[in-house]
């Protein structure tokens, strides 16, 4: 890391009095390596220099959605899939490939084998977000403190068999995988970041936690006036909240899930943004190198307002497309009003992955009545056998899934042309 790339102050040398600055680790191992202790998040910001036309249009596309509380069922249904879908898509921007199919896969009928797998990882990731979601409903700001994000941490990790560190504890002095840079691959003095040192990493999370849960803070920015709007409220938390990194590994899923609970703190249901980040990752990476090295937030500000903005569009399409789906496979079908067969078209909606037992328990019909049910899908090309490596029979209604699984902003006719191929129509 290239201390001259520091805004001044950074170059500053760190002091408990200053509460951050440059500083170097006392182990032979990093003694030419300097790491940065950040500021606290600050609590305003010159309103002058901050980027007003994206942020406006940022708000804009906020203010149009619904309270969570007021979701529709269907679109309820549409968020438990969209939730899947971000947990896939945070994954892969650190490396844990799994597929849409395994977040989709209920946890009774995915591969039961004990140990760590990708696939696990990604449903558990999508377990605790829901769960956070619920719990930021009840609690509004005070929901951001040390225990949540320990236990975000440690159910996104600890089923990923790449990750390192313990799942849910935090960088600590002197303890394996304590000291963590950023890039640079095997030459330390290469790297892009260097991130706090462990002894400095809850103290600074601490500051950043204060800054997060100050209910102040957020009313006053969104009741605007020049108090720190939620898009840049966005930007500076996850800075800070990546500029401390405090975990050996998992940092960025841990991070971007914060995302959707400050946005559910404003009175929002939560867009998902982990799919244009991933489509424009460089962009995304220096822009946060901007916040983090010259504590420049404008480019990090009006990336993830393009965001905002880009990932409200995608959601449109796909919510519509799949709140049509139902009626699709009903014209397709022509199943009897009350059938099981015709019941379970919506199920499919929470169920994209499915079997017998699945249908037997939602359906209340006894196995012979699931059975034909699925029988009668299968036969009118609304679901799809899938062959598992445990020899499980689960269907898959190919057409969510690739709604689902298709490139961020890529054509959703394209993604439905695939799955009917695959379907055979």
């Amino acid at each position: 890391m290239n201390i001259e790339e520091l805004e001044e102050s950074l170059k500053q040398p760190f002091t408990l009095k200053r509460g951050f600055g440059i500083t170097k680790i006392n182990h032979p191992e990093w003694q030419n390596i300097f790491f940065i202790v950040p500021p606290a998040p600050p609590k305003e910001l010159d309103t002058k220099k901050l980027p007003y036309s994206s942020i406006s249009k940022a708000l804009k596309v906020l203010s149009a959605l619904p309270h969570f509380s007021q979701m529709s069922e269907l679109d309820k249904l549409v968020n438990y899939l969209f939730v899947r879908r971000e947990v896939v898509q945070s994954s892969r921007l650190e490396g844990t490939w799994s597929t849409i199919d395994h977040a989709l896969t209920p946890g009774d009928l995915a591969d039961a084998d004990e140990g760590k797998n990708e696939h696990q990882a990604v449903r558990s990731y999508a377990k605790i977000l829901e769960e956070m979601i619920e719990e930021t409903l009840k609690k509004k700001e005070s929901v951001f403190n040390l225990k949540l994000i320990q236990e975000i941490h440690k159910q996104i990790v600890e089923h990923d068999p790449k990750s390192k560190g313990v799942p849910g504890k935090l960088r600590t002095e002197g303890e394996p995988g304590s000291v963590v840079i950023i890039g640079g691959g095997q030459r330390k003095e290469n790297s892009l970041y260097n991130p706090a040192p462990p002894s400095e990493v809850l103290r600074t999370l601490n500051e950043v936690l204060t800054w997060l849960s100050d209910a102040n803070l957020a009313i006053m920015g969104d009741a605007g006036g020049g108090g720190l709007s939620l898009p840049v409220r966005l930007a500076i938390a996850h800075s800070h909240f990546e500029a401390v990194h405090p975990f050996t590994d998992g940092n960025g899923r841990c991070g971007r899930a914060l995302w959707p609970l400050q946005m559910i703190c404003a009175g929002n249901s939560p867009l998902y943004l982990s799919g244009y980040v991933e489509e424009y990752k460089d962009s995304y990476t220096k822009a946060l190198q901007e916040a983090q090295k010259r504590l420049n937030y404008n480019p990090l500000i009006e990336f993830l307002c393009e965001a905002i903005i880009e990932a409200d569009l995608e959601a449109k399409k796909t919510r519509e497309t799949i709140h049509q789906m139902p009626e699709v496979w009903n014209k397709r079908s022509g199943f009897r009003e009350k059938s099981a067969p015709k019941r379970a078209l919506t199920l499919l909606l929470h169920y994209p992955i499915i079997s017998s037992a699945i249908l037997e328990k939602e359906l209340g019909v006894k196995r012979t009545a699931a059975d034909n049910a699925i029988n009668s899908l299968l036969e009118k090309k609304i679901i799809r056998y899938r062959q598992t490596e445990n020899r499980q029979r689960l269907y898959a209604a190919e057409e969510i899934i690739q709604i689902l699984s298709r490139p961020f902003g890529s054509e959703i006719e394209l993604a439905l042309e695939k799955a009917r191929g695959l379907l055979k129509i």
